[in-house]
């Protein structure tokens, strides 16, 4: 395989990502401004709005709380997209969940209408309550914030990880290749505006995994060809330049078997249709996470690398020449 020049073109990289990642954030924040969502929030990250029953279960039963609600709702015009019920001895509770697009008025008389059928009596002595909440909601922000620690414990730990196992120029490249992979991957989701959901939102965790194991595979290569004679004899960037090209066939190998795993999948949702058609957005997703991690790990982190190197060994030159400086006046005042 002919040398494949990554220390030289860390610029064209650049330039390539922050391309993608402009078009990313310039869509995201068009539809944000538009449609009110910075991505395609689907399933459970869906915005949403509530009418909520609350009810005495020795007073009235759950089916009859249901059938009322129900026709109110048929009454007005309003079908909510599901329910969640949950409650304690005394007192159980219906949420009922709605679209955020639907008409706030429409729900209002609707809560007031379940008022009027089961509801509180003149005398304060009834049987249930309905209260509509006309705010959109986000239904799964303690899951992101949760995901959002669990990706950050992953990078911190991967960074400690290399620095103990191979150099903090490494580890810091490594740092620098996950938060622009996941940059890339997040911009590649507003711009194919693939749904969301959380099966999703876990992929960023597989994206920091996937570029920790191909930035190991670069690494342990370069490490280990710093010890030969044949890599001591060149300069520093042709060095980099032929450990990364060695390194490529078996990290893309990785890829794309991940990438033709996750494709069969997906051809199979699709065929499938029906309960599998649920896979097909997060499979899409994980195509996306791939190609994201493959581009960023082979090509984006080597060229980031080289130039961290390129510092670090001028600065421990700058130190070599200090020392020697310093022992040198020190023999001379003896």
């Amino acid at each position: 395989m002919n040398k494949i020049k990554f220390s030289s073109k860390m610029h064209l990289f650049i330039i390539i990502s922050s391309i993608i990642i402009a078009i990313g954030l310039a869509m995201g924040l068009a539809f944000h401004f538009t449609a009110d969502t910075f991505f395609n929030w689907g399933g459970d990250y869906a915005s949403y709005r509530t009418v909520e029953v609350r009810y005495s279960v020795h007073e009235i039963s759950t089916e009859d709380v249901m059938s009322a609600s129900e026709q109110a709702f048929e009454d007005n015009g309003v079908d909510y997209i599901t329910y969640v019920t949950s409650g304690m001895s005394t007192e159980s509770r219906i949420e009922f969940r709605f679209t955020a697009s639907q008409d706030p008025d429409a729900l209002s008389k609707a809560a007031e209408a379940i008022n009027q059928k089961v509801g509180l009596a003149s005398d304060n002595t009834g049987y249930a309550m309905a209260y509509v909440d006309l705010n959109a909601h986000f239904n799964s922000d303690r899951d992101i914030m949760y995901a959002g620690i669990a990706v950050a414990s992953i990078v911190v730990f991967q960074f400690i990880y290399f620095v103990i196992r191979y150099k903090l120029t490494m580890a810091a490249a490594a740092f620098i290749g996950n938060v622009h992979n996941l940059a890339i991957f997040y911009a590649l989701l507003a711009i194919t505006r693939v749904q969301v959901s959380s099966a999703v939102v876990a992929l960023s965790a597989f994206v920091v995994v996937l570029t920790m194991i191909g930035c190991a595979f670069l690494f342990e290569k370069l490490r280990k060809s710093f010890r030969t004679d044949e890599y001591k004899a060149m300069s520093s960037f042709d060095q980099l330049d032929n450990a990364a090209t060695a390194a490529l066939p078996a990290v893309s190998f990785v890829n794309v078997a991940i990438f033709a795993a996750v494709a069969i999948v997906l051809a199979f949702t699709a065929i499938a249709g029906g309960t599998a058609f649920g896979l097909l957005m997060p499979c899409v997703c994980a195509l996306l996470a791939v190609a994201a991690c493959w581009y960023g790990t082979m090509f984006f982190v080597p060229s980031v690398y080289s130039r961290l190197k390129m510092h670090a060994d001028k600065y421990a030159a700058k130190k070599a020449v200090k020392y020697v400086g310093a022992k040198k006046a020190a023999k001379v005042a003896e």
